[in-house]
């Protein structure tokens, strides 16, 4: 286990260190597609991306075409569209009616794969390409 801080360089220098303790790792979950980049970037310089599933979370642009591209797995795609706009909405609620939020609130999450996965919710890189966010 590495802390990334969600960055790239940092991604890349803490599976380095990874793979110095097991160099058997074949899974590898990241707080984010930055991160997994990074990741699979010492995968690679270790002859070891082919051996090694790499699994995300966010649903950029860049991240879903490394999806595309085979640097990731599967990555679970968020809105953060549709978070700010719930956040908002829930704010205005509270500002005319004093009436918090309480509880879990769903704001939508999609599996992007190279293809979708039967038996899971999930969708493939066309789709999440069109629903993606941050610049293609």
């Amino acid at each position: 286990m590495a802390d990334s801080f969600g960055d790239r360089a940092k991604g890349q220098t803490g599976m380095e260190n990874c793979l110095q303790k097991n160099p058997n790792i074949n899974l590898v979950y990241t707080i984010n597609e930055p991160a997994a980049a990074g990741a699979y970037n010492a995968l690679k310089a270790a002859g070891k991306e082919k051996d090694v599933v790499i699994v995300s979370v966010d649903g950029g642009c860049a991240g879903v075409a490394d999806v595309g591209k085979g640097v990731i797995a599967a990555t679970s795609q968020q809105y953060p569209l549709r978070m700010a706009a719930m956040g908002v909405a829930a704010g205005v609620e509270y500002a005319r009616t004093g009436k918090k939020v309480s509880g879990y609130t769903d704001t939508g999450v999609t599996l992007i794969a190279a293809k979708a996965v039967p038996g899971v919710d999930s969708k493939d890189v066309k789709t999440g390409m069109d629903l993606c966010w941050g610049g293609r």
